[in-house]
């Protein structure tokens, strides 16, 4: 099999897996999201930045286009793939959106340093590893803007009925509430 069919096969898998795994972690809602419409949202709003990369990938890369494609579709994965860390945080004695916020954090930071590290593999200038900041940026003020403040009547911020079994008076949204 060609190099670039093989990486074109790889970065399609990496994408697939971590659209599915971020719908996943999107669709746990942490008590603000209440409807499908803003699930959806959300998730379209988180790939954002990955589909604008592999546009550009496509259009202006003459060399070691797949190779960088394939490369940023792991740092997707990877990155995707901290989003598990939540079986961690739920466990822990903090609020829910703590426990969404800390994986999501760990997820940022795993797919910048990989993402840097494909732009270097690749020989590409630091421009693109400055532009894929940008097109982050720009998601987390979607995220924030358009998912989370556009569209009250979607949300709820009423994580605080929820219990835990086993830190009564903690608040969280790990375990169904107590009657």
């Amino acid at each position: 099999m060609h190099a670039n069919t093989r990486n074109a096969i790889f970065a399609i898998i990496y994408f697939a897996v971590s659209v599915l795994v971020t719908a996943w972690f999107i669709g746990q809602k942490f008590g603000y999201m209440t409807s499908p419409g803003t699930i959806l949202l959300a998730n379209a709003v988180a790939v954002f930045k990955w589909i604008v990369t592999v546009t550009a990938a496509i259009i202006l890369l003459k060399n070691n286009k797949w190779f960088f494609i394939r490369r940023i579709a792991f740092a997707s994965f990877t990155g995707t793939l901290m989003f598990f860390s939540v079986f961690i945080t739920r466990q822990l004695p903090i609020d829910s959106w703590r426990q969404f916020t800390y994986p999501v954090l760990l997820s940022f930071l795993v797919m910048t340093i990989l993402y840097y590290k494909a732009v270097r593999d690749a020989g590409l200038s630091v421009k693109w590893f400055v532009g894929w900041l940008i097109c982050l940026a720009i998601g987390l003020v979607l995220q924030m803007r358009v998912v989370f403040g556009l569209h009250p009547s979607l949300m709820t911020n009423n994580v605080y009925q929820f219990q835990t079994q086993f830190k009564k008076g903690r608040t969280s949204l790990c375990f169904t509430p107590e009657v």
